[in-house]
């Protein structure tokens, strides 16, 4: 896995969550098993659940996203992602897990208000 493969797949996530691009988003993550919005709350392990999930993002305000790689070895990617909505700025680091088709197949998330 390339860091040109990882900033496409999180270009990706980032237009579709700011243009609550629901279908695409879920998507992305058609083949995680895990997927963890905050350590806080039991992971998801299908499919539906993650649809579910991304339903709240057709009412968020979103001014602002950003999301880089800060880390790849082997099919796994640390990266860094930065909200602005409803004027609060959040920030959070993105654990992702790839399989040999590059598929995400894992997928948590630690945020706080900045």
């Amino acid at each position: 896995m390339d860091k040109q493969f990882v900033e496409e797949w999180l270009n990706k996530l980032k237009k579709y969550w700011f243009n609550k691009e629901i279908d695409n988003a879920v998507s992305l993550f058609k083949k995680t098993t895990f997927y963890q919005e905050t350590p806080f709350m039991e992971p998801y392990t299908a499919l539906e659940e993650i649809n579910e999930e991304w339903q709240h993002v057709k009412n968020e305000n979103i001014q602002s996203i950003e999301i880089k790689p800060l880390a790849i070895d082997g099919y796994t990617v640390i990266a860094q992602w930065i909200l602005k909505q409803n004027d609060i700025n959040f920030d959070g680091i993105y654990e992702i897990k790839f399989n040999e088709n590059m598929e995400c197949i894992y997928f948590k998330s630690w945020e706080m208000k900045r």
